[in-house]
């Protein structure tokens, strides 16, 4: 039997370290691999799970801006169909042609003014055609415009007009417009007091009418205090008596009140620009429930 020199020995050993250290570099090699594959298995089930989720958010986004937009397309068309009954409405419950006028202004304002989102459609409600009983059997009160804001009630008496108005003229005008005596003491009107005359156009187109609306002013503030006290209101409507053009241009006014408790107006812009100095600007009275409220009580008459 031969033996081995320590060469030989040492050859074989270190053969057979190679050996296992081959054996540990496959291994690990393996090991390492198999790392690597759950680590990109694991990417790619996450990478998966991500995608799905975000579809299924876009889904969902989808579905919901979905319903948005029908909800919005719905809500528009109801609106677009209570403004046409409220225009019928309007339109079979106007008295004449400028009551009607008057409304289709007030109806824009409202639009405007919801439109540019500087009220909401229940914080303004335009009521036409009203009656107020004073009592079970007679003396029925007619208001043909009624105003609905969170900032206040308006009763509104609107007229027709080819002419000018003197709002507040009394003998302190004499001087400047001497005509004016001759007409008060033509219609024997008080000169101390203040009084808003009217110069109309006659149907011919070639006369014209001199007309004291005091008295009809005074009715519109007593009917507010009545309409105040019929239904418990914190606060006393204001009364307005608007003048409409019969064509563009065809009214004016000179306004020599100082304080009235009615307010005196002509023409659109004139009109637009009362509604939006106060009912957007005013000092808030009443909610939109209270408005609810104050319009169920006047169907309730009517």
């Amino acid at each position: 039997m031969s033996s081995f020199g320590p060469i030989e020995i040492g050859l074989i050993v270190a053969i057979v370290v190679a050996i296992i250290c081959f054996i540990l570099f496959i291994v690990a090699l393996s090991s390492k691999k198999k790392a690597q594959n759950k680590i990109k298995d694991q990417y790619e089930s996450r990478e998966q799970t991500l995608n799905d989720e975000h579809a299924d958010a876009l889904e969902k986004e989808r579905v919901e801006n979905k319903k948005v937009v029908t909800k919005q397309k719905e809500e528009h068309q109801a609106t677009v169909n209570a403004k046409d009954r409220e225009i019928d409405a309007l339109k079979l419950f106007s008295k004449n042609h400028s009551e009607y006028v008057t409304d289709m202004r007030l109806i824009g304002i409202r639009e405007r003014l919801v439109n540019e989102k500087r009220i909401r459609p229940e914080d303004m409600h335009i009521m036409a055609n009203i009656f107020l009983p004073r009592n079970e059997f007679d003396d029925v009160k007619r208001i043909s415009h009624l105003v609905l804001t969170r900032t206040g009630l308006y009763i509104i008496d609107s007229q027709l007009l080819k002419g000018h108005v003197l709002n507040g003229v009394s003998a302190a005008q004499f001087n400047e417009q001497p005509m004016l005596e001759q007409i008060f003491d033509t219609l024997d009107l008080s000169k101390k007091d203040h009084h808003t005359l009217v110069f109309d156009q006659n149907e011919d187109q070639h006369s014209l009418s001199v007309i004291d609306y005091s008295s009809q002013l005074e009715d519109i503030e007593k009917v507010a205090t009545d309409l105040q006290t019929r239904l418990n209101l914190k606060f006393t409507p204001t009364t307005i008596l608007y003048f409409n053009p019969k064509n563009e241009g065809d009214v004016t006014i000179s306004n020599y009140a100082q304080t009235s408790g009615s307010k005196v107006l002509v023409g659109p812009e004139q009109l637009d620009e009362y509604f939006n100095k106060f009912v957007f600007h005013g000092r808030i009275q009443y909610d939109v429930n209270e408005l609810q409220r104050i319009m169920e009580e006047i169907e309730t008459f009517n």
